[in-house]
């Protein structure tokens, strides 16, 4: 009958030094990926999962802007005549046959 096998014991681990200073840069991967810093996500308000759009300004730099609710910035008001003289209730009782 074979002995009890003893677990090794493992070595501590230093704890990860924290980082210093965050930097805003980023390398492009071979698979044309970008990691954007969380720090500038957080400036923006865009989390995991969020969709992005991409463009090129006149400057020939690449702007990404958050798709979404934040694209809707300044077109407040744009059709308030299009709804003029909607009554909601109204249509609401529609639904109720």
């Amino acid at each position: 009958m074979a002995g009890k096998v003893k677990a090794k014991k493992r070595a501590v681990k230093a704890p990860k030094a924290l980082r210093r200073g965050r930097t805003s840069t980023s390398k492009l991967s071979s698979k044309n990926q970008v990691t954007v810093p969380v720090d500038i996500l957080r400036q923006v308000g865009i989390g995991a999962g969020d969709s992005v759009e991409f463009a090129v300004n006149d400057a020939g730099f690449i702007e990404v802007h958050p798709m979404g609710v934040n694209n809707l910035v300044g077109h407040e008001g744009l059709f308030t005549d299009v709804l003029k003289g909607f009554d909601l209730a109204k249509e609401r009782q529609s639904w109720n046959r």
